[in-house]
């Protein structure tokens, strides 16, 4: 009887066996998936190392190598803040911000901020271009100029972040709110200006009245009231005449 073989067998099969675990460790250690539109930056004992293009990406295992993704397609930020206008109103708004990383700019990106750099420069900037914005205006002016407030914070936003290589695409600003008190001041400025017209009006309409009574009044004479008298006349004479025997002040004799 030949008992190599289960040996052999034996020993294929922990070759086998070897082979799966070492393709599995470097599956699950070694293999990494860069997205499109990701620009991905490997780190070795923290120092940056190489950047790699979207696809699948070969790094050594962790901790020797780490993989860092920075995305470059279009994100929007929205957050709230608070300012202070030209009057010394407070006011929040609801701030939404469209902007987009440059590929060819995240690795020095990455390398001098991080990969946080979106709540260390963006976050800061906007909210310090909007405080800037709404303190050349008075709280009633932002009802009325919010596109002004908008172009203003915009340009500042673009200028700081431009440098990092992030590009701006859009701001909105959702909403303006004030305090209780300032707006229930604007409240009843409302109803005391509709007050003020409602007042006006029945003024104005009350003058017109009079002065239409007063021409009726005025060209109300005995000869136009005679003239109205006779062109309703019905060409029937009256049962009774006045003393003087006249009709319309007619004689008749």
């Amino acid at each position: 009887m030949n008992t190599d073989q289960p040996v052999n067998f034996v020993k294929k099969r922990r070759v086998i066996i070897s082979i799966v675990l070492l393709f599995v460790f470097f599956a699950i250690f070694c293999l990494r998936t860069v997205e499109a539109g990701q620009v991905g930056v490997v780190t070795r004992f923290g120092e940056v190392n190489r950047e790699v293009n979207s696809g699948l990406v070969v790094k050594l295992p962790w901790p020797v190598e780490r993989l860092q993704k920075l995305d470059t397609r279009i994100q929007k930020q929205q957050e709230e803040a608070t300012a202070a206008t030209a009057d010394l109103q407070d006011v929040q708004a609801t701030l939404a911000l469209n902007y987009a990383l440059d590929r060819t700019a995240a690795l020095k990106v990455f390398k001098t901020i991080g990969p946080e750099y979106r709540d260390r420069i963006i976050v800061p900037t906007v909210q310090e271009s909007f405080k800037a914005a709404t303190a050349q205006y008075t709280a009633a002016e932002l009802l009325t100029k919010r596109a002004e407030v908008k172009g203003k914070a915009l340009d500042a936003i673009k200028k700081r972040l431009q440098p990092y290589g992030v590009s701006i695409e859009d701001l909105n600003i959702v909403n303006f709110s004030f305090s209780d008190e300032f707006a229930k001041a604007i409240e009843q400025k409302q109803v005391a200006a509709q007050e003020a017209e409602r007042a006006k009006f029945n003024l104005d309409r009350a003058k017109l009245d009079a002065e239409a009574q007063e021409v009726q009044k005025a060209s109300l004479s005995p000869e136009f009231l005679q003239k109205l008298a006779i062109e309703k006349w019905d060409g029937h004479m009256p049962q009774y005449v006045g003393g003087n025997d006249a009709v319309f002040n007619i004689p008749l004799h």
